[in-house]
């Protein structure tokens, strides 16, 4: 990939969305609705190294694509975190699509909207739930 199309972000795994929580975290908005969404529309084209964006999906939800090797390592619900290196940032009405790297190898994610189960602006709890 070149280096113009390349954005800054990174990819890190959290096996516990706990870390993240926040004390109001029943208080969130849920992720489907349509403000949300334009929430985290709007949030995901500001991550980059100073502004990372902390998002927890189901792995297992309809629409989720990602590799087999990361859906046997992530059964139920995987966290990322979007700080260092990514590319081809897509974003829809419904969903997003990303390229991230694992071990160095680049690996296409698109994560419904509905899937997200908490979507975090640095560590400010922004949406909850479905």
């Amino acid at each position: 990939m070149q280096a113009a199309t390349k954005r800054k972000a990174a990819m890190l795994f959290v096996l516990a969305a706990s870390l993240f929580t926040a004390p109001n975290a029943m208080a969130a908005e849920p992720c489907s609705t349509t403000p949300a969404r334009f929430n985290i529309a709007e949030t995901l084209w500001q991550a980059a190294e100073e502004h990372p964006v902390h998002i927890t999906f189901m792995t297992r939800f309809d629409g989720v694509k990602m590799p087999a090797h990361l859906q046997e390592k992530y059964p139920n619900e995987m966290t990322v975190v979007l700080q260092y290196e990514f590319g081809k940032l897509n974003v829809k009405d419904d969903r997003f699509e990303v390229l991230v790297w694992f071990k160095g190898y680049p690996e296409r994610l698109v994560v419904p909207f509905n899937a997200i189960k908490a979507f975090y602006d640095r560590t400010e709890l922004k949406c909850s739930g479905s």
